[in-house]
């Protein structure tokens, strides 16, 4: 039974069926000029019609079944036995067209290096290592042997080392528990405008992604990049349909670059393992930085990151303020990405126009209603959100990636760099900023202790008496209101707890120091742009409008309890139920059926073994010494002292083999025991 009339789609409208088996392309659309609206509005009157003739035909069926008498069996046919029958045509298709109906293998960005290249890297790091070495005895012999120069001629050395080891060195910037702070703040003054490549190779990469030529994608395209960066280079165009995009270009051959620095870092870093460090110590490193690298290098996983927090944050409704550049998937790949060109003031900027005080430069912002102290307060509410409640949190929260538009609406770009936690691992940190909000240190140290867990074999109690003591100086500085602006930032208590931390030799996950660097680098950007601020009270702010959208979560899934659906997590429960209880029983049943005598019995034997053997072997022990010790008081051998002679049978090879040859008796004996066997089966 089909049904052959209309009805009202999800869009008010009339849709008979001569349209709806039609293409949804065919159709004049309810939504012009709106196709994504359109095809939704199409597959939901498809849905619709499905479910009306599903429970059209299972009426149908029902009444066939009641008022239909059984059709009468067919006569047996008058035919050969051996016939052929007719086969189903199906749609027709040839062999050919036929697809795997297994799902496509996982896509993996990987880059493989040989060992000649690697070689040659290691080389080329010996002679940046001996340049550092020699600067460095300069510098002893001139008196200026002093931290910050042995960090400054570190990121020279990495300079001139190439782009990988920019990058390198950039990434190792948030090691704070790996290096001392001197030398990341030092490595974060890495260049950031590098020579770029020739745009013809940016040219052919744009269109091996788009899958066109050029002329035929864009309508204009400025060939000096706006950017130039270790991994990519960034330029500005026009797509054929008018919009105005940025086009990030990965580097030709950076993967294979850093896939053969990765390769001999990991063999230099085994070879100091060797004589310096604990086997594995420098695994987790090497892990870390490899994903690290590689994540940087994947731009469709980038891609993903924006287009996510766009539509997160575009349906956050106290969010609106925030956003992220449209991708253009159709013409981005693993090393293209194509976004909207944002437009607006970068956070540098403002940083930079208030701390030098330039009055003409605060003018234009008052002018695009851009205001620091409401920048700060947002700036927060972001790192708090995308911590807390979005399923992943930017870990580089830089000025250099923050765009600021009129109105104090916010862009983040470069979502190369992100992370996300684990409920447990969300927990620790909400307490940890529950007990900082309400001036809670031992809180805050039972937290951090959470954070950082499994803790190797340390003294936890003086770990946690120094965490506590550095919490308190931290709160009190911040509570100040004659402390300095970098007092008054939560990157003292930060920075204090990873150096703490890389004292004690407490190892680190990755997304715990991302989610550090990300904390750190907001609460700094705030109190620069806003030296008034408070942290503390500034997440007791955020937390009343996160209690207010939980009551909201809470109560709507109260109401969906009586939904036909969760019935299915009802009946599973039920099901679990019932398993435990017959496992329990189970178990039950097994430990009733222990033979508790055989048991006894069989302990019994072996002590009653071992016994007969000590005794043996004490007995021959006893036996060689007053042989030996007599021996000797007869006068051949000086043998007189007992004690003297005991240790010489103890020593003795022939007691030791007439002592200790029933022990395999003993043991072949006892394994049949337990084995419920006897010797001669």
């Amino acid at each position: 039974m089909r049904l052959t009339f209309g009805h009202n789609g999800a869009d008010g409208h009339s849709n008979p069926v001569d349209e709806m088996d039609r293409p949804w392309e065919e159709i004049e659309p309810p939504y012009p000029g709106d196709t994504k609206k359109a095809r939704k509005a199409w597959r939901a009157r498809l849905r619709r019609r499905d479910k009306i003739q599903r429970i059209a035909d299972t009426a149908a069926e029902k009444w066939r079944r009641r008022h239909q008498p059984p059709d009468a069996p067919p006569p047996p046919p008058e035919a050969p036995l051996y016939r052929p029958l007719p086969r189903p045509k199906g749609l027709g298709l040839k062999d050919t067209t036929r697809q795997s109906a297994l799902p496509a293998p996982h896509r993996e960005l990987a880059f493989k290096a040989g060992v000649f290249r690697s070689a040659v890297r290691i080389l080329h790091w010996l002679r940046g290592g001996c340049l550092f070495v020699l600067g460095v005895f300069w510098d002893w012999l001139n008196g200026r042997n002093t931290v910050e120069n042995r960090a400054r001629r570190l990121r020279e050395t990495f300079e001139t080392m190439g782009i990988t080891f920019v990058k390198i060195g950039q990434q190792l910037s948030m090691r704070l528990d790996l290096l001392p702070y001197a030398y990341t703040r030092e490595l974060e003054k890495l260049l950031d405008k590098l020579r770029p490549f020739p745009p013809d190779e940016a040219m052919r990469m744009i269109e091996r992604a788009a899958g066109q030529p050029l002329n035929e994608v864009l309508s204009a395209f400025d060939t000096e990049p706006i950017g130039s960066a270790s991994v990519a280079c960034v330029y500005q165009g026009i797509l054929a349909t008018g919009e105005r995009v940025a086009i990030k270009v990965r580097r030709p051959g950076i993967g294979v670059r850093l896939a053969a620095d990765l390769r001999a870092l990991g063999w230099l870093l085994t070879l100091f393992e060797l004589g310096f460090l604990a086997p594995g110590f420098t695994d987790n490193f090497i892990f870390e930085l490899r994903m690290m690298l590689m994540e940087e290098l994947d731009f469709i996983r980038e891609a993903r990151f924006d287009d996510l927090y766009r539509r997160r944050m575009r349906k956050a409704e106290h969010m609106h303020f925030v956003t992220a550049p449209k991708v253009y998937f159709a013409y981005s790949n693993d090393e293209v990405m194509v976004t909207d060109f944002v437009s607006g003031i970068w956070l540098t900027d403002i940083l930079r126009a208030l701390e030098t005080k330039n009055l003409e430069a605060q003018a234009k912002l008052d002018e695009m209603n851009i205001e620091p102290v409401i920048l700060a307060r947002r700036i927060q509410l972001i790192a708090r959100y995308n911590n807390f409640e979005n399923i992943f949190f930017h870990a580089d929260l830089h000025p250099a990636n923050i765009v600021v538009q009129p109105g104090n609406k916010i862009v983040l770009i470069d979502f190369g760099s992100c992370g996300s936690f684990s409920r447990t691992e969300l927990n620790s940190w909400r307490r940890f900023f529950d007990a900082q909000s309400i001036d809670d240190v031992g809180g805050m140290v039972q937290a951090a202790l959470g954070i950082i867990e499994p803790l190797p074999p340390i003294d936890r109690d003086s770990f946690g008496k120094r965490l506590e003591a550095m919490f308190w100086n931290d709160l009190y500085a911040i509570k100040s209101k004659h402390s300095t602006w970098t007092e008054r930032s939560t990157s003292r208590l930060w920075i204090g707890f990873l150096t703490l931390s890389r004292e004690f030799q407490v190892p680190m996950r990755l997304n715990t120091l991302r989610m550090i660097r990300a904390s750190m680098l907001s609460d700094t950007i705030a109190v620069r742009l806003d030296h008034d601020q408070d942290p503390y009270r500034e997440f007791r702010y955020y937390e009343k409008g996160a209690g207010k959208r939980a009551k909201k979560r809470v109560f709507r899934r109260l109401r969906q309890l009586d939904r036909p659906r969760k019935f299915i997590g009802i009946e599973n429960g039920i099901e679990s139920v019932l398993k435990f209880v017959y496992q329990f029983q189970r178990t039950v049943d097994s430990l009733a059926s222990i033979r508790i005598g055989e048991i006894i019995a069989k302990v019994d034997y072996f002590v009653s073994l071992m016994f007969k053997h000590l005794a043996w072997a004490f007995m021959t022990l006893m036996t060689a010494t007053l042989g030996l010790w007599l021996y000797g008081w007869f006068g051949y051998r000086n043998y007189t002292n007992l004690g003297a002679v005991l240790g010489e049978v103890l020593k003795n090879g022939w007691w030791q083999i007439v002592a200790f040859t029933p022990s395999a008796l003993v043991l072949w004996r006892l394994s049949f025991r337990l084995k419920e066997r006897r010797p001669w089966q």
